[in-house]
């Protein structure tokens, strides 16, 4: 018997291309018994969500969930060389936390047998909501010495569409920055939507603007009323309740539109306690339109 074994055994050792049939022999082996034996495969794969309806948006989900497979290895090879996706259905979802069980959820595979890490996921849901929202457009730089803005015109209308608890809260996209560094004339120019939502959609990717260049000029205001915001029940005495001199500046067909109703100038006492204070007013005008110098600046203010 020895003497049979030893020679089958130098049937491949001794001949290199016998060596070669040998290594093929045992992968063969090796891979047969691989493929034909039960094995388990853990891994995380992603959810693909179905059949929602055009009335609702998914606020939050989760997007893979970790799933365990028993089977042959040579459908677990699959598995592993191209992963399915869990198929969730959403038919039957409404409105608010949604809580599905794992085993409604489909894997397209054969003859393997999944489990789920958890017994339940949950998805949010709200309905689908449309509003016209307002470009923000941040500005760096300044017009060349001699000029200022005048206008900005957005030229395309912005449509959000999303979940309508987002929309209420959402009244302006942030597009990007708008550079008019050393310009000196009216010019046309597209900016890109910087705001980015999960949950919310916008019509453009891409807003066109005119720019509205113009001769800068400085206009004066005098004897312009103060406004005081203050508590029921607070009294207040201040030693002047005007601003004798406003000097603002800006495009100059802005300026020759603009009136004294058109600048406010207030001071907030609502949170201060009764006491004598020294108080700076709050100026505020329109777009484009800088202040240069006002008198007085700080007034005394005394709260009873």
């Amino acid at each position: 018997m020895q003497k049979v074994l030893k020679t089958f055994i130098n049937f491949f050792v001794v001949d290199p291309a016998r060596k070669v049939l040998a290594l093929v022999l045992a992968f063969g082996l090796w891979l047969f018994v691989a493929v034909e034996g039960v094995y388990n495969y853990e891994r995380e794969i992603p959810i693909s969500y179905i059949n929602l309806s055009d009335h609702y948006v998914i606020t939050e989900s989760g997007t893979k969930l970790q799933v365990k497979f028993n089977g042959k290895g040579k459908n677990l090879f699959g598995i592993w060389a191209s992963p399915p996706r869990i198929i969730c259905d959403l038919t039957e979802v409404v409105p608010g936390r949604n809580v599905i069980s794992t085993k409604d959820l489909i894997v397209p595979v054969k003859d393997l047998t999944v489990n789920f890490n958890t017994k339940f996921i949950t998805v949010d849901i709200d309905e689908k909501a449309v509003k016209f929202v307002k470009p923000l457009i941040p500005i760096k730089g300044s017009p060349k010495n001699g000029y200022a803005i005048s206008t900005i015109e957005v030229l395309d209308s912005v449509i959000a569409t999303g979940a309508k608890k987002t929309l209420q809260k959402l009244s302006e996209v942030i597009a990007e920055t708008l550079n008019v560094n050393n310009k000196s004339a009216t010019f046309e120019t597209s900016l890109r939507i910087a705001s980015v939502l999960e949950s919310v959609k916008f019509s453009k990717e891409n807003i066109r603007l005119l720019v509205v260049i113009d001769s800068s000029a400085q206009k004066t205001f005098t004897d312009i009323g103060i406004n005081i915001l203050k508590n029921v029940g607070q009294k207040v005495k201040m030693d002047n309740y005007n601003i004798d001199t406003l000097v603002i500046s800006g495009a100059k067909n802005r300026l020759d539109k603009m009136n004294r109703n058109d600048v406010i100038v207030r001071i907030s006492i609502s949170d201060l306690v009764s006491g004598e204070y020294f108080l700076s007013p709050e100026i505020i005008m329109p777009d484009f339109i800088s202040l240069v110098y006002s008198k007085p600046q700080v007034i005394k203010v005394n709260i009873y």
